[in-house]
């Protein structure tokens, strides 16, 4: 990797800065195994809250789900949207700092985009090149069924590659598919420019659950995601281009073809590194982006 590379996932943005913790996070240890473990013992996951209680989870790591508090939320996504915040919630649960096997009581409860912002941001700190990517993960080991997810890609200098890793799961402590959750092979994730141009084009044979009735606006927000990702601007879910608010389906053929460009573009990020900042810093369309809240406010006054 070349060395402007390098700096570039240095750097941090408003999302992945450690800010009064930078000191903290540095004493935390520096294998990225133990680092990715760590992570995996400081959250749950929204989704364990609605769905029938397992007791392998409970009995082994978390403790009893039940006694979660009954006031708090049960999806904390957006208390914590930034590493900083994340960092605050789980000192201010348990001053002991970054714990072992952590009691599901004194974690936060947030989705695989707030874990994957919060591992880059270490990683950074302790200088280690790290991006967040968005895109879809295949949760067995068959190749047959991907999920929206968010993953990281950390810089490995001594094999000269980025490895792919996952801090929202525990097939680590399982050991069931043989391999590391830090250190995944590429065929577990599908990026978000893989999906769109296979969708765009019939050549996709992988099944997609996505969170969105026509499957093709779902990968769409994840293209997005994923873009400004790679530009160290890791995007909560519900920030989209403004001109995407009422839908693909209102798009013309041109505008379609812009976003395969640009889905071309980020299939090969580290080659194309410079033209898809310049698409960024150019292209209003693609990055002035809006929320769900800002929708109703822009729809109110026009």
């Amino acid at each position: 990797m070349n060395e402007n590379l390098y700096q570039r996932y240095l750097e941090t943005s408003i999302y992945t800065d450690v800010g009064y913790y930078h000191d903290f996070i540095v004493s935390l240890p520096d294998d990225i195994h133990e680092i990715g473990m760590l992570v995996c013992d400081q959250i749950t996951h929204p989704s364990m809250y609605f769905t029938e209680p397992s007791h392998y989870l409970e009995d082994t790591y978390y403790g009893k789900f039940s006694n979660y508090p009954k006031q708090r939320f049960k999806n904390e996504d957006e208390l914590y949207i930034t590493a900083v915040s994340m960092i605050a919630g789980i000192l201010r649960l348990d001053k002991a700092g970054f714990t072992k096997n952590r009691d599901v009581t004194k974690r936060i409860t947030v989705s695989c985009r707030q874990a994957s912002v919060l591992f880059s941001a270490i990683l950074k700190a302790k200088g280690i090149p790290c991006r967040s990517r968005a895109g879809f993960m295949d949760f067995g080991d068959a190749g047959d069924n991907y999920m929206e997810h968010w993953v990281n890609e950390y810089w490995d200098f001594q094999e000269n590659r980025w490895v792919l890793a996952d801090v929202d799961g525990y097939y680590e402590y399982e050991q069931r598919f043989g391999y590391s959750q830090f250190d995944l092979p590429r065929r577990k994730f599908v990026t978000a420019s893989e999906a769109w141009l296979g969708l765009r084009k019939n050549t996709l044979h992988k099944k997609l659950q996505v969170f969105s009735p026509n499957p093709l606006e779902g990968v769409c927000e994840y293209l997005f995601m994923d873009f400004h990702a790679l530009m160290n601007n890791e995007i909560f879910y519900s920030y989209q281009p403004l001109y995407l608010r009422s839908g693909l389906q209102t798009l013309s053929e041109a505008e379609l073809c812009e976003l395969d460009e640009l889905a071309e573009l980020l299939a090969d990020p580290d080659k194309n590194i410079e033209q898809i900042e310049y698409t960024r810093e150019t292209n209003e369309k693609l990055s002035v982006l809006t929320n769900n809240t800002q929708n109703i406010y822009y729809d109110t006054f026009q």
